[in-house]
Parts: structure tokens; C-alpha cells; sequence
């Protein structure tokens, strides 16, 4: 996440990062987050009602860094592979940083003992990625680039977990430090078997066929 720092709640933001990534979310106090920033709490609950609200900030900045530069639509069968891969790709390139890998660790850990947390954080990163996705095959869907009889948020949900498959887990429980050592190459792989898997496969037929 980049940041000019000129202004509050981009100093806000930034400070938070480096305090959620390094501590955790429960860590980190309106105090802390305050003098971290250089802004006082009256400044901090102007621009964020809550330490939840700045975590969904903070996650759905962590979200637009690795989809910023793709396109929002797609005109031909080439275009919509091309960022379907590409989609991948930034995808893993992201995931493959040290302090994303720790930072995951440490949402998992407080998710598990917090709800709000859980809910915030899936939404902001799992759930926005999975909606965008879909968004984007949904295009693939309605100018016939692929048929299939599960849904966009299906075959989002399908792509998304052979993208990640069980390297990012390996990654978290501290198995390996790189988790993808070729994201180009894999997230191609995925989107070609997502694509051979469901190109010729037609819608079924109606009951009065």
C-alpha cells in the first residue's frame, strides 16, 4: 500500500499497517494508532468510527494493490484469459510477501477468538476478492467465452482455490517462504484448466428439452 502521508487519514492508514502487520489487530490500541500516526484520537474517530473500521481500510487497500491496472472490461476471448491470468498473477505476486504471510497468520489467529474480526476480514479480503472475480467471469459468461452450469461466484470460488491450493497454507504454518515460486506460470495453468474444464460444456437442458 502506498501512501503520500500528506494527509490524516493516509497517515492513519499507513501507521495501522505497520502496527496490524507487525502486532496483530488486538495489539494495537487507539493510543498506540494515534501517536503512531501523529494525529490525535479526535482526528482518528473523524475519519474512522471504530479499530474495525480502520482494519476494513486498511484490508481493502492490501486488496486494491494487486488488482489496480486490470481492466474492468473485456471485449474478446483473448482479453478475458489475459486477465483472468494477470488477476492471478498479481494474486500470487502479493501473496508471496513475508508480511502478508504473517499478517494472514495473525488475523487467522485473533479471528478465531473474535467474530467481528472474522466477519471484518473475510469480508474485506476474501469476499472482495471473490466478488470481483466474479464480476469478471460473469463477463466471460455473457459474451459466451465459457458455459457452464455452476454459477460466476462458483467458478470464482473454483479458480480462487486452485490459484491458492495448499501452498498459501503450507506458507502460514511456516512450511515455506515463498509459496508460489512461479505465479505466472500457475496462475495460466489454473485459468487454462478453468476454461478447457468449462468451454464446451453446455447449459442443461430445459425439462421440456
Amino acid at each position: 500500500m502506498t501512501h503520500s502521508q500528506n494527509t490524516p487519514p493516509e497517515k492513519i492508514l499507513t501507521a495501522a499497517r505497520r502496527l496490524f502487520f507487525q502486532q496483530g489487530f488486538e495489539e494495537v490500541s487507539t493510543d498506540l494508532l494515534a501517536k503512531e500516526a501523529s494525529v490525535s484520537k479526535t482526528t482518528l474517530y473523524k475519519y474512522f468510527p471504530s479499530m474495525i473500521a480502520v482494519l476494513r481500510a486498511v484490508v481493502e487497500a492490501e486488496v486494491n494493490v494487486f488488482e489496480h491496472g486490470l481492466p474492468p472490461q473485456v471485449l474478446t476471448r483473448e482479453d478475458f484469459e489475459t486477465t483472468l491470468v494477470r488477476y492471478g498473477e498479481n494474486l500470487l505476486h502479493f501473496l508471496n510477501q513475508s508480511d502478508i504471510i504473517q499478517f494472514a497468520q495473525l488475523m487467522f489467529e485473533e479471528a478465531r477468538f473474535n467474530p467481528d474480526i472474522a466477519t471484518v476480514f473475510y469480508a474485506a479480503a476474501y469476499g472482495r476478492t471473490l466478488q470481483d472475480l466474479s464480476k469478471l467471469i460473469q463477463q466471460g459468461i455473457e459474451k459466451g467465452f465459457l458455459r457452464s452450469a455452476l454459477t460466476a461466484d462458483e467458478l470464482a470460488e473454483q479458480l480462487l482455490g486452485m490459484w491458492e491450493g495448499f501452498c498459501f497454507i503450507r506458507a502460514q504454518l511456516g512450511l515455506t517462504q515463498k509459496p508460489f515460486e512461479y505465479p505466472q506460470e500457475w496462475s495460466q495453468k489454473c485459468v487454462q484448466t478453468l476454461l478447457n474444464g468449462h468451454a464446451c460444456l453446455q447449459q442443461p437442458l430445459s425439462p421440456h428439452g
